[in-house]
């Protein structure tokens, strides 16, 4: 229990250090040009800021965890655990809508771009 444990916790650390360095070093094909861009990224990063601290707290919790053994502070470990990866979906799923939103407000950019100037839609 206890290698599992600390293999499930060294995991989420390591994945959270993985989104947060990719995360400021850039995704593939990522380039702020305007200002909607801009915002979009400002606060997607900020959002998801929290997701990976959460991941690490997971990581964090699951370790102790490992450590403590089975009683109290294993339980109360890994149901914090539970909710906080509760809380990383909630935040995908507001990180999900405010991409929508993106999406749609960026639309009529991107068809002025492919169909030109002249048409409007």
């Amino acid at each position: 229990m206890f290698a599992g444990s600390f293999v499930i916790g060294i995991t989420l650390l390591s994945f959270a250090i993985w989104l947060h360095w990719n995360e400021h070093r850039g995704w593939a094909n990522e380039s702020p040009q305007g200002a909607l861009d801009q915002h979009y990224f400002a606060s997607r990063m900020r959002s998801r800021r929290w997701v990976h601290l959460l991941f690490a707290f997971c990581g964090i919790l699951v370790i102790v965890a490992a450590f403590a053994g089975p009683g109290r502070v294993w339980i109360g470990c890994w149901m914090s655990v539970m909710v906080a990866l509760l809380v990383i979906m909630v935040l995908a799923g507001v990180d999900a809508f405010r991409t929508l939103r993106y999406q749609a407000k960026k639309k009529p950019e991107i068809r002025r771009q492919v169909f030109g100037q002249d048409e409007k839609s």
